[in-house]
């Protein structure tokens, strides 16, 4: 069908148009004419009809996703042109730490007072050092006295006392050896008398002008062992020796040894010391019994030796587990020269750390004997007489307990009891035999102390510090009606504040109770006891010390001190006056 519909129709199509395209030209060129024609068209024409092809579904929307293609960019290198504009920058405030204090090998410190005092300190020291290191040492102070209550033109009480010392240490790969030398000289006059009651040509007071003078030469050796492993020993040896001379032919040789071993195993640590004091006392002078008195058919005067010794044995052993430490020992005793020789004391000590230090509770018992030497009465009483009985004091027993702690980094404190059994406890009783009540015997008698004591410390840093403690003593005796000298109640406190590390103020006061006193000199307005001596009450006292340095540089400062600032008179020893007033001033260089 298809091939006859074109050979048919299609001329006469064409030939239809094109004669109406012929008729409509002129018809465009002239609106005014009217052509009228007609045409006939003869031709057999065919017509056929397809099959409609229709969708078997509704039409739906299909949307087309296209991907945008990406732009990219390219540049051309080229060289940045760049204008340098210096701009102002702020100093930097930068905290930087001081350097530390130089340390100087020495310093002197010299000064003068009233009562024609002065006063010399001088110390050297070649510096650090790994191999070793030594130093020398003196001390001078010196006065006219102008303590006594009456003529003090007739009775000397100027005193002087010196002293030097020498020491050295010498570093091993894991010890050290050290030593020292000394040397000390002491010189009072005994002024503790009434110079309108006695006569001056009393037989009494006619030794040597009422004065003593003590030398003492001494040295020590030590050899000490540093192993840090745990499985290895340290050891520590002491040697010391002192020789001791007086004006009245009194002679006291000295030696101490002490030898110590310890060990660490796992946490506890073991140690073991030995020891031995050997001491030898010769005088001229009675022999006197352990109440002061001449021993039976002992009482001329004549050269006389006293030796004695005492050996000490105490193993030890102490652990720490968390917060606990414990230590647990005893001490074995043996003594040269007594009716019973031999002593056992039980030594144990347990603290424990609460609250990370700021409470921490201790209890502990221990106990030992202890030799007592001429020197040390000496140095404990310089009124003294020359022929003192020696006997060691035996500390049967000390219990002790407290409670100590930091509160924070300025406050600290500490609180405890004490409870103290000693036999052969030594007293110091106005003699009357050998002297006119201005010389001491001595007296040994038992002795059970009670002591309550506190401790508060608080510190501002640098710049101030202050410490306050107070003692409380509870005396019971054996034979003797007192606790001579003994005081029961003792306050201290002391305090220092520094000013832009130029001007150091300080300041020292302490407080002495009530104390009793025995004379075996006849006392105006009291009367003698059953045994014929004199019981005396000696005041309370409170003395002050101030002190106060200007530092003009590192090196050089300036100073002034003040002692018995208050002006008090008061006795420490009976029939001993002090010295009411003290100033002293001077200079400290160092270099």
């Amino acid at each position: 069908m298809k091939a006859i519909l074109s050979r048919t129709v299609w001329p006469a199509c064409v030939s239809a148009i094109s004669a109406l395209l012929l008729l409509a030209c002129p018809a465009a060129a002239q609106r005014d004419t009217v052509l009228t024609q007609s045409a006939e068209f003869e031709g057999v024409l065919r017509l056929f009809l397809r099959d409609a092809s229709k969708l078997s579904s509704d039409a739906v929307i299909r949307e087309q996703a296209s991907e945008m293609t990406t732009i990219r960019y390219t540049t051309l290198p080229t060289r940045k042109v760049a204008t340098i504009e210096p701009a102002m920058i702020e100093p930097a405030r930068i905290h930087v730490d001081e350097k530390l204090t130089r340390l100087y090998r020495g310093y002197v410190k010299a000064g003068y007072g009233s009562y024609f005092t002065p006063l010399v300190d001088a110390y050297y020291t070649d510096g650090r050092s790994k191999k070793g290191e030594w130093g020398v040492h003196y001390q001078h102070l010196s006065s006219a006295g102008g303590v006594t209550p009456n003529d003090e033109d007739t009775i000397d009480d100027h005193f002087s006392d010196n002293k030097a010392e020498l020491w050295g240490k010498y570093f091993l790969r894991k010890s050290m050896i050290s030593g020292s030398a000394s040397w000390e000289r002491n010189m009072a006059h005994w002024y503790g008398f009434d110079n309108t009651q006695f006569n001056t040509t009393d037989a009494r007071l006619a030794m040597d002008s009422l004065r003593q003078r003590v030398n003492t030469f001494g040295g020590t050796v030590g050899y000490t062992t540093f192993n840090r492993d745990s499985a290895d020993y340290n050891y520590s040896f002491d040697l010391g020796f002192r020789g001791t001379a007086d004006l009245y032919d009194g002679r006291e040789t000295n030696i101490d040894f002490a030898a110590r071993g310890s060990r660490l195993l796992k946490s506890e640590l073991f140690g073991l010391e030995f020891g031995l004091n050997y001491n030898n006392f010769n005088f001229r002078g009675p022999d006197l019994d352990q109440e002061g008195a001449i021993a039976a058919g002992e009482g001329d005067i004549r050269a006389r030796t006293w030796d004695n010794s005492v050996i000490r044995l105490v193993p030890t052993a102490q652990t720490v587990w968390r917060d606990l430490r414990a230590k647990v020992g005893m001490g074995f005793y043996l003594e040269g020269r007594a009716d019973n020789p031999f002593h056992f004391y039980p030594l144990a000590e347990v603290s424990y750390n609460l609250f990370d230090g700021i409470v921490v509770p201790y209890a502990g018992v221990r106990g030992s004997t202890e030799p007592t030497t001429y020197l040390g009465l000496y140095r404990e009483n310089p009124f003294v007489i020359t022929f003192p009985e020696l006997r060691n004091r035996n500390n049967k027993l000390e219990l002790y307990g407290g409670v100590g702690g930091a509160i924070s980094r300025a406050v600290s404190y500490h609180v405890g009891v004490n409870h103290h059994t000693w036999n052969n406890f030594a007293y110091f009783v106005n003699d009357s035999i050998y002297s006119v009540g201005n010389q001491f015997t001595v007296v040994y008698d038992d002795l059970r102390a009670l002591n309550v004591h506190g401790e508060l410390a608080v510190s501002g840093g640098q710049k101030w510090k202050a410490n306050l403690r107070g003692d409380y003593f509870r005396y019971s005796t054996g034979r003797e009606a007192q606790a001579w000298h003994q005081p029961g109640i003792k306050v201290t406190a002391s305090g220092e504040y520094n000013l832009s590390d130029k001007f150091i103020a300080g300041i020292e006061v302490f407080y002495l109770g009530r104390r009793w006193a025995r004379s075996n000199v006849e006392v105006d307005g009291l009367m003698a006891q059953a045994d014929g001596t004199y019981h005396i009450e000696l005041n309370a006292f409170a003395d002050a010390n101030l002190k106060v340095e200007y530092r003009y540089n590192k090196r050089l400062s300036g100073w002034v001190q003040l002692h018995n600032a208050l002006a008090s008179r008061y006795q420490r020893w009976n029939a001993f006056n002090n010295q009411r007033f003290l100033g002293l001033m001077g200079v400290t260089y160092a270099f």
